[in-house]
């Protein structure tokens, strides 16, 4: 049987070697990056080791292309044989550019052989390395080094190194509560709300007493993004009837604190059976900003706002708009009334920036301001000012033969662009990464829920196809977890940015043609 099974993979293996060579030989050749993005891929499927050593160096080329194309094969290897020359790197220690890369694939594809070589990268020097080899740990399922974790979520300096890590804890804490909740709760309390959010969140899996009070605490006194996920948290936790009402949670809490035992899992699933659906509903407990129907208690906003040669149309479905209060019905003037009215009402406490993009971004100021009066008027000033690029002049002027200058190409859809300066992280694309200067930067200076607002599919920019789109931002928002509500209007195919909510915890909003 052993026989049959070599003589039939023979074949396999030799054409293996063979696709290696060939891939070696061609590829120093090509100088197209796409001609050679596409050879990479054509090692897809193939489980040899040598295709790792091909690959291995590529994951520290210098074009960001080969490197996400190598990322991608590498992670699809299914044989543990073939994967053996990647280890070398992680064993001995260099070369150290393809360490981070080297733990990122591994994590990415939850390589269980791979996992208790990532612990003693948990004190390197590099925030990225560190990053990925807490997430290794966590998706490989080394539970030797959960301790190692647990002291990271508070003493990494990175706040995406402790949210990583916090996400670790989540994915291994269940039914290891005694080392990974603690952690957890102490996290609460984090000065980077990507942080504590994902902590606040974890505790409905790690579910751990000690942190009723905590949570009851920040109920009552907290502020920002993570309030939207407290109540949701306790009620997770104690499965309690209460509303959205604090000071009845702080009641509750200091009657039962001495003798409560936290409930089971089936306990509460027993309870939740037996409610009925009126109590399982979960609504804000306060609210900083609404648009167009969504609101937040974040105090970090950033509006991001389409203005391509498209939303100079008006509506169809007049009537809709119409019974909502809106006299204009051009597309662009509904979305300036519903935004002025938005940040006229911004809380006081709120931090924000506006955002408007066709082919270009162009910010109304470099960074998050406060919502003060000033600002606030300023803001709206700004956003009455703004107009469709690219537009029904810009066409008139196309057919008459100008349209070198009709600005048709600066009125077109650059939905990649407008989205990285939501996230805070435009520029050079070689340095984009999970960790960059703006994830580490003052909470203040960088937004942690966007109201991304648009009327069709992109058309220009670094990345058009959809799919490459949302991979790209769900990986870069990995850590970052900034909220992303998305708001289409018109008539297009809004599935795209309908799963950009889903993926990024946003809410989506239709709101007509």
């Amino acid at each position: 049987m052993l026989a049959t099974a070599l003589l039939l993979a023979a074949p396999m293996l030799l054409q293996a070697d063979e696709t290696v060579k060939d891939f070696r030989r061609f590829y120093k050749k090509e100088k197209d990056p796409l001609a050679k993005t596409e050879l990479i891929h054509s090692l897809e499927g193939i489980e040899d080791p040598g295709v790792s050593q091909v690959l291995m160096p590529l994951l520290d080329d210098k074009d960001p292309l080969q490197v996400e194309a190598s990322l991608k094969v590498l992670a699809k290897l299914k044989d543990a044989s073939s994967r053996v020359p990647m280890m070398e790197p992680l064993i001995e220690g260099k070369p150290t550019s393809l360490i981070a890369p080297i733990l990122q694939c591994a994590a990415n594809a939850g390589w269980e052989e791979f996992a208790p070589l990532a612990q003693p990268y948990l004190v390197d020097k590099d925030d990225t390395v560190r990053l990925w080899a807490i997430t290794l740990i966590g998706t490989g399922g080394y539970i030797d080094a959960l301790p190692d974790v647990a002291l990271m979520v508070t003493e990494d300096d990175h706040p995406l190194v402790r949210a990583a890590a916090v996400q670790t804890l989540i994915v291994r804490g269940k039914g290891r509560e005694e080392i990974c909740g603690p952690p957890l709760v102490a996290a609460l309390k984090d000065e980077s709300i990507s942080v504590s959010t994902a902590a606040c969140i974890g505790l409905r899996t790690v579910r751990l007493k000690d942190s009723i009070g905590p949570l009851v605490e920040i109920f009552q006194n907290g502020e920002g993004r993570i309030m939207e996920e407290v109540w949701p948290t306790l009620v997770a936790l104690t499965d309690e009837p209460f509303g959205p009402d604090a000071e009845m949670w702080a009641k509750w809490w200091g009657r039962v604190e001495a003798n409560y035992t936290l409930l089971t899992d089936a306990e509460i699933n027993t309870r939740k059976a037996a409610r009925t659906a009126s109590n399982a509903q979960y609504t804000l407990p306060s609210k900083e900003a609404t648009f167009m129907g969504v609101d937040t208690s974040s105090r970090q906003i950033v509006f991001v706002i389409d203005v391509s040669g498209s939303m100079e149309e008006e509506v169809t479905s007049r009537d809709s708009f119409r019974e909502r209060g809106f006299t204009k019905f051009r597309k662009l003037d509904i979305v300036k009334e519903e935004l002025s009215r938005s940040i006229d009402q911004l809380g006081r406490n709120v931090y924000f920036n506006v955002y408007s993009f066709a082919t270009q971004v162009e910010p109304w100021r470099k960074k998050p301001v406060p919502a003060n009066a000033l600002n606030k008027r300023s803001a709206m000033a700004w956003v009455g000012k703004l107009k469709p690029i690219g537009g029904g002049q810009a066409s008139q002027r196309a057919s008459a033969g100008l349209r070198g200058s009709s600005g048709l190409e600066d009125g077109r859809t650059n939905t990649y662009a407008a989205l990285l300066a939501g996230l805070g992280i435009e520029g050079d694309p070689k340095k984009r990464g999970p960790v960059t200067e703006a994830a580490a930067a003052d909470p203040k200076d960088v937004a942690d829920t966007m109201f991304f607002l648009s009327d069709g599919k992109p058309t220009v920019g670094e990345l058009v196809d959809t799919e490459d789109i949302l991979q790209s931002i769900n990986s870069l928002n990995r850590f970052r977890k900034v909220v992303i509500h998305t708001i289409a209007i018109g008539d297009f195919t809004s599935s795209f940015i309908k799963q950009l909510a889903m993926d990024n915890g946003g809410v989506f909003v239709d709101l007509g043609r």
